[in-house]
């Protein structure tokens, strides 16, 4: 009698258009939507974000990832550091290069700052990546 009554339970079943049986997202879906949504949001306030500029033309995406970088990359993707414009901003040092411009982070792949030459090419690359 039970194989009989779940015989036409399963047949009147598989007759409907509609299933009426919903579920729930599992945790990892829920985790999985919220990332996104954090994600999406982060992206928007990294693009309408007043700061970061140069930063925003060498990453112009976030990303979750773990960047590996040293000192001094990071002091070259920030603009932040050894530049002679950010040091003038943040303790009134002077900011001119030996040949009278800016030391800015634009101007240091040019060779004419004072910088090490390893810090010029590494600037190069960055300067030409974000050009590319």
């Amino acid at each position: 009698m039970g194989n009989e009554r779940a015989d036409l339970l399963v047949k009147e079943a598989s007759n409907r258009d509609l299933v009426d049986l919903q579920f729930t997202y599992s945790k990892v879906q829920i985790r999985n939507i919220n990332n996104k949504k954090l994600t999406e949001n982060w992206q928007c306030r990294w693009m309408k974000s007043k700061n970061g500029k140069w930063t925003r033309l060498i990453y112009s995406e976030i990303n979750m990832t773990r960047l590996s970088a040293d000192f001094y990359y990071n002091q070259i993707i920030t603009g932040h550091g050894i530049f002679g414009a950010f040091q003038n901003r943040m303790f009134g040092n002077d900011c001119k290069c030996q040949c009278g411009e800016d030391e800015t982070i634009k101007h240091v792949p040019n060779g004419m700052s004072s910088l090490g030459s390893a810090t010029r090419q590494t600037t190069k690359k960055l300067v030409s990546k974000r050009n590319s």
